[in-house]
């Protein structure tokens, strides 16, 4: 393995952390952009790949099945393909103008949009969770012609949303739910009591149509349905791409 090399060792990029395999990693990303078929829903999420070594990119993240390993920023299809992909480095100066906008997890997906094919005549619907989700990248996807709704935290709800705040909600029984638009941006912002409440905004869905779903009670020691707006049920049908390559790619694993 010491014969093999993908870059050339005399002229390294100190920028790139993983530059000796920038140059194999970029094939292959090439390639996974060239043969997927086009779908309207994808959704972007980390995954992580087990490695024990040391390396500056390597990473530690508690509570995770895979804890020790490079994390990577994905982007799939909800069947699973990895569309595109990029190595979390942290300071990243490939990607400094959008981590200014849009923060260093959000960065390398909004420059993995600018790399699709058929970027302006799909109208692509795109999921995250809270880890990305800002109002700010919402509007950018709008601008740009696509759709976005992902989960998002407390703090980055816009004081002109008027709603209950967590602690009051969590209160009250199982599928209440509460919805608002964002003036400025027409985005929609809900929240709902599941196990949890929930917080997802959207620039495509809003509560409608509400649907029902089981859920246990262990106060009552029976399946109850509960009310569960439109939403939430599109996010969950679609943010499960990442986690199926994942299953996927552990099924073929290589030791």
């Amino acid at each position: 393995m010491r014969f093999l090399h993908c870059a050339n060792n005399s002229k390294p990029n100190l920028d790139d952390k993983a530059w000796k395999l920038r140059p194999f990693r970029e094939k292959l990303k090439a390639k996974y952009l060239q043969h997927y078929q086009p779908e309207k829903h994808m959704s972007y999420d980390e995954s992580m790949i087990k490695y024990y070594g040391g390396h500056p990119c390597k990473q530690f993240i508690r509570g995770k099945p895979i804890r020790f390993g490079y994390k990577m920023w994905a982007l799939n299809t909800t069947s699973g393909y990895l569309v595109n992909c990029e190595l979390y480095q942290g300071k990243n100066s490939l990607q400094e103008v959008y981590e200014k906008d849009f923060g260093k997890a959000a960065a390398p997906f909004v420059s993995m949009l600018d790399q699709l094919k058929g970027k302006k005549e799909r109208p692509y619907e795109l999921y995250f969770d809270n880890l990305f989700t800002g109002l700010n990248l919402l509007e950018h996807l709008k601008e740009r012609g696509y759709q976005g709704t992902g989960t998002v935290r407390e703090n980055r709800i816009p004081k002109n949303c008027p709603m209950s705040d967590k602690k009051s909600l969590a209160k009250k029984e199982r599928g209440t739910y509460e919805g608002t638009i964002e003036k400025e941006s027409g985005i929609m912002v809900v929240r709902w009591v599941d196990n949890n409440v929930v917080s997802v905004a959207s620039t495509c869905h809003g509560i409608l149509p509400v649907s029902q779903v089981k859920r246990y009670s262990s106060a009552q020691k029976r399946i109850l349905m509960i009310p569960r707006p439109f939403l939430i049920g599109e996010y969950n049908a679609h943010m499960q791409g990442t986690d199926l390559m994942d299953e996927n790619v552990s099924i073929y694993l290589v030791c």
